[in-house]
């Protein structure tokens, strides 16, 4: 580890410890999670690490825009079934769920509204890995080095990022050369050499709390994704129906009975096997207001909040949907 990049681990590892680890419920996170996408841990241009965005700032893009990191109005990922999606994809087979008989249910591969949460979430892309960057004139000029439609993680494109600003009028100075990877980035870099080194406590004095965010490609230990749900409802089958069904997309709860799948609603994805429980099932990665508009968001993105409220540390304002209505919504007990 080169000299400077150790200084400024040791530092933001001191600062986690003293301070993060006080909020017992959100531990590291000094968001509001409140009001949009922008106050919340997903705004990735952002660190709620007290002063350590200087230590992030070393090893990754700062695209200075917040949905750039997983949207583009061009060039989307032509691999995977998602809205405009801007980012690498993990092609490779992850280990699944293996008591399908706890469920009785079949489960497969995740399907792309889990792709698109794990490819941050399983620990092998990086955050900065999108297939186009911000900003007209802002990009850099690429020189053979390129990402496109075919999602492919291409190191060489994203150390070329060139920031407003950068030496000069924008594009004029040096890239900045901050990307690294996170993985090992789909074969690329190895856990010492990259962000890895910390969010899953390999590097020996790595904060172990930042494993939350990396899951990882074994998802045996994780709620399953990927599980068909069933067509069929009646004693003993312990699966809730949902009451709007539109084949070929989605099924959900409709519980305000508007006819559309609201943010605080649970749906189910259809890919072409049937309506499978997949990451987006449960989680809104822009947020759901906990109780209306203005109000805290559920914890951890999800939909409906399974009874965390203020009575826990780092809650306050937080209003709770009662305990387990989130598994509920869904299961029979």
């Amino acid at each position: 580890m080169d000299v400077k990049w150790a200084s400024r681990f040791a530092w933001v590892l001191a600062l986690f410890v003293t301070g993060a680890l006080a909020d017992g419920w959100d531990p590291g996170s000094k968001a509001t999670a409140q009001g949009g996408i922008v106050n919340t841990r997903h705004n990735m241009t952002m660190s709620y690490l007290g002063t350590s965005a200087v230590f992030m700032n070393g090893v990754r893009n700062d695209y200075g825009a917040v949905c750039v990191y997983c949207h583009t109005p061009h060039g989307a990922n032509s691999q995977i079934d998602a809205p405009l999606w801007n980012r690498t994809i993990n092609n490779g087979i992850y280990t699944i769920y293996d008591r399908p008989t706890t469920l009785m249910r079949p489960i497969g591969q995740p399907g792309p509204s889990s792709l698109t949460c794990l490819s941050c979430h399983d620990g092998t892309i990086a955050i900065d890995s999108v297939l186009n960057m911000p900003g007209s004139g802002w990009e850099p000029t690429q020189s053979g080095a390129t990402n496109n439609e075919t999602g492919i993680s291409n190191q060489s494109f994203l150390g070329l990022w060139k920031a407003a600003g950068n030496v000069g009028p924008p594009n004029t100075g040096p890239p900045l050369g901050t990307h690294r990877t996170l993985g090992p980035e789909l074969g690329n870099g190895t856990v010492t050499e990259t962000c890895a080194r910390c969010h899953n406590g390999a590097f020996p004095s790595g904060p172990d709390s930042f494993r939350a965010f990396m899951l990882g490609t074994d998802l045996r230990n994780d709620h399953p994704v990927g599980v068909l749900y069933p067509d069929t409802f009646a004693v003993g089958i312990d699966f809730n129906e949902p009451n709007i069904k539109l084949p070929g997309k989605m099924a959900f709860f409709d519980a305000n009975g508007n006819g559309r799948a609201d943010t605080n609603e649970v749906r189910l994805y259809d890919t072409g096997s049937g309506y499978q429980v997949e990451c987006a099932s449960c989680h809104d990665p822009h947020g759901v207001p906990s109780a209306g508009a203005g109000s805290r968001f559920n914890p951890t993105f999800l939909r409906i909040n399974n009874g965390i409220a203020g009575s826990h540390a780092g809650t306050a304002g937080i209003a709770s949907d009662g305990a387990s209505a989130l598994c509920l919504t869904c299961h029979t007990k």
